[in-house]
C-alpha cells in the first residue's frame, strides 16, 4: 500500500498496473485513509479506508471529483465514523430506494441521491427553492397526480403574485422538471407534468459593461478591500475568467506564466489554459509574499486549507465604497470581453479566452477536428487587454 502526497500531477501521470485486472491504491499522506485507486484499464477513483477491518467507501471517479473535493469528502466521512456512523452501511441502505408516494417523498430521494453530485452552491439553491416554493404547494400530492394546471398555477403565483418574481418562477419550473426527470429514471414517477410548460417569466439578459472611468474607480476600490478579495477581484478584471473558477485557483495549476484550470473545475467541463499577462503575474507575486502556506492562491484567512468564499458579501462592500451601485462580479467578465472585442480580438479567440463554447463557435464537429490550442492567440489577446487596462488604471 504505497503512500504519497496526492497531487494533480501525480494523479494525471500515475503508472498503471501492468497485470491485467490489477489495481493499486496510493494512500494520501494529507488525509489518512484517503486513497487513489488505479486499475490496469486506466480507471482512477477515490476511496476511503476506515475502521479496524479496513472497510472501503468509494467516493467516486477521479474525473468527477477534484482532489480538494475528495479530501473534503473523506474528512466528512471520517468525522461521521468518529461519531459512530458507518458510511458504507448507510450507502448500502440508501440503495434500497422505496417507491415514492408523494412529491415530498420524491424530494427526499432527490436530496439524497441527486443533489450530492452537484456543485455545493447549486445543491443549496435547489434545496432552498424546493423547500420554499415546491413542497409547501405540491408536497402532499401523489407524485403521479400532479397535473399541468397545478404546475402552471404555482408558477403563475410566483411570477405574477403579490411579490412578482418572474425569474424565480423560471428557476422553480426548471428544478421541478429536473425532479421529475430524476423520478422517471428511478422508476418513481411515470410522467413529467412540467415537460411541455414554457417558462412564464420574461428574463432580460444583463448587458452592463463598465466605462473606463468606472474601471479605474473599481481598481482603486479593490485596493481598499482586504485580502485575498482585493487580489481575486483584480484577477477577474485582468483575465476575464469565471469567479467560481478563479476563486479555487491553486499554486500547482500555475507553471511559469501559464494557468491551467482542470476540466472538472470549469463550467464548460473542458481544460482551460490561460497565458497570464504582466498584471496577473504581479498579483501572484504579491500573493506569494503575503500568503500563509496553502494550496490555494486565494486561500481563506480563517481556514488556509480552503479557498475563500462569501464573494457576494464583499462585492456589496465594493458597491458601497465605489458608489457604483449596480456592481456585479460577473460584469467584470463581460467588461473584459467587450474591451477585447473593441481591441480587434476575433470572436473565436475571445471565446477561447473565456472558455465559452457558443462564443468560440464550438460544436461537436469542431470539438473533434479542431485540436489547435489557441495558446498564442490567447496570449496576444490577454496582453493586448493588459496594456489597455494599464492605461486605464494608471492614467492620471
Amino acid at each position: 500500500m504505497p503512500k504519497t502526497k496526492l497531487t494533480h500531477s501525480f494523479i494525471a501521470n500515475v503508472d498503471l498496473p501492468k497485470t491485467q485486472g490489477g489495481r493499486t491504491e496510493y494512500y494520501d499522506t494529507v488525509v489518512e485513509g484517503l486513497a487513489l485507486r488505479v486499475t490496469s484499464t486506466g480507471h482512477k477513483s477515490y476511496c476511503l479506508r476506515y475502521g479496524e477491518n479496513g472497510k472501503r467507501f468509494t467516493i467516486g471517479k477521479a474525473d468527477d471529483f477534484s482532489l480538494a473535493d475528495a479530501r473534503n469528502f473523506a474528512r466528512d466521512l471520517k468525522y461521521k465514523v468518529r461519531h459512530g456512523e458507518d458510511p458504507q452501511a448507510e450507502k448500502v441502505k440508501k440503495r434500497r430506494v422505496p417507491k415514492a408516494k408523494t412529491l415530498s417523498d420524491l424530494a427526499t430521494v432527490f436530496f439524497e441521491r441527486h443533489l450530492p453530485g452537484l456543485k455545493e452552491s447549486t445543491s443549496k439553491d435547489y434545496k432552498r427553492r424546493i423547500n420554499n416554493f415546491i413542497l409547501p404547494r405540491l408536497g402532499k400530492f401523489d407524485v403521479n397526480e400532479v397535473e399541468r394546471y397545478h404546475v402552471i398555477e404555482l408558477l403563475e403565483d410566483i411570477a405574477e403574485g403579490d411579490n412578482p418574481a418572474p425569474i424565480q418562477s423560471n428557476r422553480v419550473r426548471a428544478i421541478l422538471s429536473s425532479m421529475y426527470s430524476f423520478g422517471i429514471n428511478r422508476g418513481i414517477a411515470d410522467t413529467n407534468p412540467v415537460q411541455f410548460i414554457k417558462p412564464l417569466g420574461k428574463e432580460n439578459r444583463r448587458k452592463r459593461v463598465y466605462t473606463r472611468s468606472e474601471i479605474k474607480t473599481l481598481w482603486s476600490t479593490f485596493d481598499s478591500i482586504h485580502e485575498p478579495f482585493c487580489s481575486l477581484f483584480k484577477m477577474l478584471l485582468i483575465c476575464g475568467q469565471r469567479a467560481g473558477e478563479t476563486r479555487i485557483m491553486r499554486w500547482d495549476q500555475i507553471h511559469d506564466d501559464i494557468w491551467t484550470i482542470p476540466a472538472e473545475n470549469t463550467k464548460a467541463k473542458r481544460t482551460q489554459v490561460i497565458p497570464l499577462p504582466e498584471l496577473a503575474l504581479q498579483v501572484l507575486d504579491e500573493r506569494k509574499e503575503t500568503l500563509q502556506r496553502s494550496d490555494y492562491v486565494f486561500a481563506s484567512t480563517v481556514h488556509p486549507e480552503d479557498p475563500i468564499s462569501w464573494l457576494q458579501k464583499v462585492a456589496g462592500e465594493v458597491r458601497t465604497k465605489s458608489k457604483i451601485s449596480d456592481f456585479r462580479l460577473h460584469d467584470l467578465r463581460r467588461t473584459v470581453a467587450t474591451y477585447m472585442a473593441e481591441l480587434q480580438v476575433d470572436r473565436t479567440t475571445l471565446g477561447k479566452v473565456l472558455n465559452h463554447k457558443g462564443l468560440a463557435g464550438d460544436n461537436q464537429v469542431t470539438a473533434v477536428y479542431d485540436r489547435h490550442d489557441y495558446l498564442e492567440e490567447k496570449r496576444e489577446a490577454l496582453n493586448r487587454w493588459n496594456e489597455n487596462l494599464k492605461q486605464i488604471i494608471f492614467k492620471k
